[in-house]
């Protein structure tokens, strides 16, 4: 179930960024989006089979999270995409929870957007943890929601500091998650 209005296609490009729950976030948010958007995801996952190959054929930007300079560069070519109008999945937290509760945001998704003005977008996944748990191959049916949070325009965050803008859409997601 979709809560929100999703954001306009001329608007682009966006930088959705979510909690992240579930192997399948990507997925689901995706599912409701009138235009192409791509994702940076953890290395590792290019290595599961048949999902892999789907995210390479997709243009997903592989991350290696444990090497700063690795990261970086892939950070990067995120930047150059965004700057091309290339709406963006990120999750913040950069890596799926283990409990279900919100993480620690990292300070990159911050960066990548204060570096390109790319307008941000909250999103907020419930049920999603319940569904696909990350140390569990088995799936459970329950009930998916996906709250689009309102845009963040970099015209609100210009003269934020990164970590400000972080603790801002943290916040907000928060928000949408606990039906705030």
């Amino acid at each position: 179930m979709k809560v929100g209005k999703v954001p306009s296609k001329k608007n682009q490009p966006y930088l959705y960024m979510f909690n992240h729950s579930s192997m399948f976030d990507q997925f689901m948010i995706g599912a409701f989006l009138p235009h192409y958007i791509t994702a940076v995801a953890a290395i590792e996952v290019f290595y599961y089979p048949v999902f892999g190959l789907l995210m390479k054929k997709y243009g997903i930007i592989p991350i290696v999270r444990k090497n700063i300079k690795k990261a970086l560069k892939s950070l990067s070519k995120a930047e150059n995409a965004l700057n091309n109008g290339v709406s963006f999945l990120i999750s913040p937290e950069g890596t799926r929870s283990l409990n279900g509760a919100l993480g620690e945001f990292k300070k990159g998704p911050f960066h990548l957007s204060k570096n390109t003005g790319a307008t941000i977008i909250p999103v907020g996944l419930i049920g999603a943890f319940k569904a696909k748990k990350k140390n569990d191959w088995r799936l459970t049916p329950g009930k998916l929601i996906i709250k689009f949070g309102d845009p963040i325009s970099s015209d609100q965050f210009k003269d934020m500091a990164v970590e400000e803008l972080r603790d801002f859409v943290k916040l907000k997601i928060y928000n949408l998650i606990k039906g705030g």
